[in-house]
């Protein structure tokens, strides 16, 4: 075999935004065929050209075959990203943050499916203050374990990590072999990870994985890199899409307190005038008193509104309810929130029903008595969550009560706003009983308690 067919046999490489020194240039080209482009775009254009240079004196030409299926391909991203950014605020400002991302998860599953033939993958955005990259999607792929997390580092944080610090897209041809690679699909033998992009700052990773070795090559990199584009403003829509619920919920709020400051205050002061004139009327006075504090809690109710999810509505009512409930007698429950007016209201609520309940006032606390109890054979009935709490998340409560029971349902809450470790998401794919947005009615908080330990409840 001559020069010319040994190169021409040899696998194509395309280094993309790689600044290639003449010793890895030279070492790749002994077993590859090297395309080298500045960016993504150039070097789809270079293979749309039929143009591939491996170095200066070595170059040839793409039939024009291959360049039309190559556009045909990019057609085919452009029409699924457009269907992926068709998020119209009709149909997508009703749904809560879950539905958002499972809405965005079917629609990413389904274009990876039909134009690649990719079934498992999982997105990782970027928080961007700690630097960890929190899993939001997930198709097939394990999530980590309880208390590891991956951030945008290029030593000791796998391919992911890795891809996120450098901005470069990374394929791994063979994971037995890959040092990088720190284990997801369960088999897998190669993947392939791209960062997502918006104006150039890279937002996460979208990372695929086959149970086939060498199962991803340079030109389904560059297409994943494409669509991966598309992926990031969805993702952005969303995240915009959250904060204006969010900023507009707000504005509704402060509203509504500036428009009954004046009523509320004139309630006050005839309130007030009318104690004056009704001195040593039990009665009136009894009465009128009922009416300030219900002034007070209607103004305290408003600010509460305001400042954000701080109370559990509609629980001073049922709080007066001293009425056992035979389901709820004897069950155990963990409580695990940040917020003490809203741990100890719940707890009130459950303890005056019958349940005996341990309160944590942080996530670690609240996984350290999961284990207690574990390790004294007994399992709690129920557990119930903050999701955003300062140490341990709602996710990683919902893992560890999993974890030592399948059986125990959760109950996960939160607020207003974007999660940043997208714990209501990765723990509703994995059995979830179900999820409560503050501020909530305590209705809905015992109405789900009684189907969870109703419809599945926990042998203790």
């Amino acid at each position: 075999m001559n020069e010319k067919s040994m190169s021409e046999s040899r696998p194509l490489i395309i280094a993309v935004g790689l600044d290639l020194d003449e010793a890895e240039r030279h070492r790749l080209q002994e077993r590859f065929e090297v395309l080298e482009a500045s960016t993504t775009d150039n070097a789809i254009e270079l293979l749309l050209q039929g143009t591939i240079a491996g170095d200066a004196t070595n170059s040839n030409r793409v039939d024009g075959e291959r360049a039309r299926r190559l556009q045909t391909r990019i057609d085919e991203i452009d029409d699924a990203g457009g269907d992926l950014l068709d998020l119209d605020a009709e149909r997508v400002t009703p749904l809560n943050l879950a539905e958002r991302l499972r809405l965005l998860e079917s629609r990413v599953a389904e274009a990876l499916l039909q134009l690649f033939s990719w079934r498992h993958f999982e997105v990782r955005l970027l928080d961007r203050e700690s630097k960890r990259l929190e899993l939001v999607i997930a198709n097939g792929i394990e999530p980590l374990s309880i208390g590891h997390t991956i951030s945008a580092e290029a030593e000791g944080n796998g391919i992911s990590g890795w891809v996120a610090a450098t901005g470069r897209s990374y394929i791994c041809r063979d994971c037995s072999d890959d040092p990088r690679y720190m284990g997801g699909l369960e088999g897998a033998r190669s993947s392939l990870t791209t960062p997502l992009r918006l104006h150039d700052r890279v937002i996460g990773v979208l990372n695929v994985e086959s149970d086939k070795i060498e199962q991803f090559d340079d030109e389904g990199r560059l297409l994943l890199e494409l669509y991966g584009r598309y992926v990031a403003m969805a993702v952005n829509i969303l995240d915009m899409l959250i904060v204006e619920r969010y900023t507009t919920n707000r504005r509704l709020s402060n509203n509504v307190i500036t428009e009954l400051e004046t009523p509320v205050r004139e309630i006050e002061t005839n309130a007030e005038e009318l104690l004056k004139a009704y001195v040593g009327d039990a009665r009136m006075v009894e009465g009128l008193d009922r009416i300030m504090e219900s002034v007070t809690s209607m103004r305290a109710r408003l600010r509460s509104c305001t400042a954000g999810p701080q109370t559990i509505l509609g629980a001073e009512g049922v709080l007066h309810q001293e009425e056992l409930e035979p389901v709820l007698s004897g069950r155990h429950v963990l409580v695990a929130d940040d917020e003490p007016m809203i741990r100890q209201t719940i707890c009130a609520v459950l303890e005056q029903r019958g349940c005996s309940v341990e309160v944590c006032t942080d996530g670690t606390s609240a996984i350290d008595s999961l284990n207690e109890m574990n390790s004294r054979n007994i399992s709690f009935d129920l557990v119930i969550s903050d999701v955003r709490m300062p140490d341990r998340n709602g996710y990683e409560v919902f893992r560890a009560a999993k974890n030592l029971n399948t059986e125990t349902p959760v109950i996960l809450m939160t607020g207003f706003g974007y999660d940043p470790h997208h714990s209501i998401v990765r723990s509703s794919q994995e059995g979830l009983h179900c999820f409560l947005f503050k501020p909530f009615q305590i209705e809905q908080l015992l109405e789900e308690v009684y189907k969870a330990l109703v419809i599945n409840p926990s042998e203790g």
